[in-house]
């Protein structure tokens, strides 16, 4: 399957609910209605039902509980509040192929997620709730490619198992990588060009023109992520930076360094939303 026959059916494409559409539209409005977007994501029973159960676990603390969307956004911000049902209205929307596991899939996207909004605490002016929204989807073209292609998606775990690198195997049986489906994937779910832009290159930040500080949050925090498994120090992590990275940092890497002793989880106890 070519990469233009993979989107030119409508009826292969995954759908997202309504309340989602309109939240990704709002990222790229600022006079969007907040009252209006809170009362409709209301309605949605099960979504409110996630929310008010993450914004009250351990990880938020917040002074008192929350009970109701309404109350959430005035507490926790409306951004904080988008993201949180944005997660939950795609975990439960989206397919999962079988060649996938879900729970370990949806926990890498809200480690990431969490991640790049971390890391954007170490430089003025990134915008945070981007960051986030681009982390937790950053794998989206998977779900795409490994659907409509079940046994090619077999092949390429295969291997992945034996140690070859995932896009490079995607590449080989596919003909194309799954952050140029992501990509692709996110402009007809009409989210912002930064966030499609990152996707697209949140591998080689580098060959982004105009140079995209999302694609570099994004290939940074996984580099973050995938580091901290092995436990290792700070001059560790410093040195293993990629080039990228190295070349034409997004954050003060020194002072990113110097706080991940006091990071537990950059999921945020988002994983709830899977319980």
């Amino acid at each position: 399957m070519s990469f233009n026959s993979l989107f030119n059916s409508a009826t292969r494409l995954p759908s997202i609910p309504k309340i989602i559409e309109e939240l990704i539209e709002s990222l790229d409005d600022p006079n969007a209605d907040i009252d209006k977007i809170s009362a409709k994501i209301a309605q949605e029973p099960v979504l409110t039902t996630k929310l008010l159960r993450v914004a009250n676990s351990a990880h938020y603390g917040l002074p008192r509980q929350v009970s109701s969307v309404q109350d959430a956004a005035i507490i926790m911000g409306f951004p904080a509040v988008r993201t949180l049902v944005m997660a939950s209205g795609m975990v439960d929307s989206l397919e999962m192929p079988a060649a996938l596991n879900k729970r370990s899939f949806w926990i890498n996207a809200f480690e990431v997620a969490g991640c790049a909004k971390w890391l954007c605490k170490f430089q003025k002016e990134l915008d945070a709730n981007t960051a986030f929204t681009a982390g937790l989807i950053h794998s989206v073209g998977q779900l795409l490619m490994y659907s409509a292609e079940p046994a090619k998606a077999n092949e390429v775990q295969a291997k992945v198992a034996n140690g070859q690198e995932r896009l490079a195997a995607e590449l080989e049986i596919f003909g194309f990588n799954n952050c140029e489906a992501g990509s692709e994937l996110a402009k007809r779910w009409k989210f912002p060009d930064v966030i499609n832009t990152g996707l697209r290159f949140q591998n080689n930040p580098k060959k982004a023109t105009p140079a995209s500080v999302t694609a570099a949050l994004i290939y940074l925090a996984k580099h973050v992520i995938d580091m901290l498994k092995d436990h290792p120090s700070k001059d560790e992590i410093l040195t293993s930076l990629p080039s990228e990275i190295k070349d034409n940092p997004p954050v003060d890497l020194n002072a990113m360094v110097s706080a991940l002793d006091a990071v537990d989880d950059f999921s945020g106890g988002i994983g709830l939303l899977l319980d």
